[in-house]
């Protein structure tokens, strides 16, 4: 009854959110902890600074993350694809990373929930999140991540400190991916009816530390309270604004793509 009552929840802010011309973030529901013991999302917003239906599509799953708790659902906005490519004064947020996430898919936008509909090449419209949403939220967390991040103003140095712990005995081949996050950056945006020139840009990912598969940290069982520790280092580039960067580092299962724990934390 629970999970029926939180599927309709996110059925509900769906309707209402894409039934509106404009979003009221004060207007909300209540976060909602769905299972109490810490199980995070991560959507992947597959967008472009050319694509002027994706205003529209990052605003709705914001307002989803906002109404189920922002501490439950981490969003990464990847600019990628043919509508990402920067054209004139359009800002250039593509990464190779991001490329090959997108993997030659002709279209923006698009979204992946915890890499639900990534791994074989397809991924969800924006009105096919809710479902994968909700069941992800349902799972059982499996590990915890803990991450710290050290920002030398001088320097311009971030130092990360990524330590995974189990929460649960499991089986997979695991990953750890760590990126680098810019939120609040102003630019040009194809909005319906022209260009926005003052557009705000949320969430952007700017590429990884460790690659677009990341590093292996496990492969067979592991047990309760087993714990891996990874350390990594990046200079900022002085484009970015250091008070809105974010390190998120998320886990996966790399034998089915799926990603078991997203952590976000703001390097200073």
């Amino acid at each position: 009854m629970k999970k029926l009552s939180f599927i309709f929840l996110v059925a509900a802010t769906m309707l209402f959110v894409s039934s509106c011309d404009k979003i009221d973030i004060n207007n909300t529901h209540k976060p909602f902890d769905p299972s109490g013991q810490g199980k995070t999302v991560l959507i992947k917003d597959f967008t472009g600074v050319r694509c002027v239906n994706c205003p529209a599509a990052a605003e709705l799953v914001h307002q989803l993350q906002h109404a189920l708790g922002e501490d439950n659902v981490y969003i990464m906005s990847v600019h990628a694809g043919f509508l990402a490519q920067p054209v004139g004064q359009f800002p250039d947020f593509t990464t190779p990373e991001g490329t090959e996430w997108y993997n030659g898919n002709e279209s923006n936008p698009l979204f992946s929930v915890d890499h639900v509909a990534l791994t074989d090449g397809n991924t969800l419209y924006v009105e096919q999140v809710d479902t994968p949403l909700a069941d992800a939220l349902f799972e059982a967390q499996t590990f915890e991540i803990f991450t710290e991040a050290t920002y030398n103003e001088e320097t311009r140095q971030v130092d990360v400190v990524a330590d995974v712990v189990a929460a649960a005995e499991t089986e997979g081949n695991f990953y750890v991916t760590v990126s680098l996050l810019e939120d609040s950056i102003v630019g040009r945006q194809v909005v319906p009816g022209g260009v926005d020139t003052a557009y705000v840009f949320r969430n952007v990912f700017r590429g990884t530390l460790n690659g677009a598969d990341g590093d292996i940290f496990h492969e067979g069982p592991v047990y309760l309270d087993d714990e891996y520790t990874y350390k990594y280092s990046i200079e900022l580039n002085p484009a970015y604004n250091a008070d809105q960067c974010y390190i998120m580092t998320y886990i996966y299962n790399k034998t089915d793509g799926k990603i078991l724990q997203t952590a976000l934390k703001k390097i200073k």
